[in-house]
């Protein structure tokens, strides 16, 4: 017995159209879409270009400080290590020359009051060879003053401002004149270490 196909199949439909192959696959399967073709054959020829990335910055980490436990007793310092805190700045000690001289060339203008006002802030420092210069220095002055007061005293006296008070004058402008010459080479002994310079003086302050 010869076998035919089943009705429908093998046979061509009219008109001439093929008829369509289903997709192969297992059965219950969504068939798989073919790839879409490319919309420009030259941009999937030619590969893509991409700009450059800046190089990533490096991280800097700033060094900590390592802290040392000071040394013990009776161990020396590491050198570098811990230092004891000590202070950074010291005040500058002032030169006593500089006050010597000041305080002559000032008396010799304003007598007692200079001399007196040096006398006291300088006789508590301990330095003896700048307290000798100022204690002379101050006694000069007031031989000064007194010859002053002498002039000023003498003038209200009757016959005695004829013969006191010129001579107080003439001894007012001597000691003048050697208390610029002591003020002009006070620098000079006090660096020698010598005694101050002063022709003439008496001994009020000791």
């Amino acid at each position: 017995m010869s076998t035919l196909p089943p009705e429908g199949q093998g046979e061509q439909p009219t008109g001439g159209e093929p008829t369509s192959i289903p997709p192969t696959g297992a059965p219950g399967e969504p068939p798989t879409a073919p790839p879409a073709p490319p919309a420009n054959p030259a941009e999937s020829a030619s590969p893509q270009y991409e700009a450059p990335q800046p190089p990533p910055a490096p991280q800097y980490a700033p060094p900590q400080p390592q802290y040392q436990a000071p040394p013990a007793a009776g161990q020396a310092p590491p050198p570098g290590g811990y230092q004891q805190p000590g202070p950074a700045y010291q005040q500058p000690v002032a030169d006593p020359l500089n006050n010597v001289t000041l305080n002559y060339w000032l008396s010799v203008f304003f007598t007692w009051i200079p001399a007196l006002i040096f006398f006291l802030i300088e006789k508590d420092k301990g330095d003896a060879k700048a307290y000798a210069f100022h204690r002379d220095n101050l006694n000069f002055s007031l031989i000064r003053t007194g010859i002053y007061a002498i002039a000023i005293i003498c003038a209200w006296i009757p016959y005695l401002n004829f013969i006191v008070v010129p001579l107080a004058w003439i001894a007012q402008i001597v000691f003048f004149v050697f208390h610029i010459i002591a003020a002009a080479k006070a620098p000079e002994a006090y660096r020698r270490n010598e005694q101050p310079p002063f022709i003439f003086n008496i001994a009020f302050v000791k």
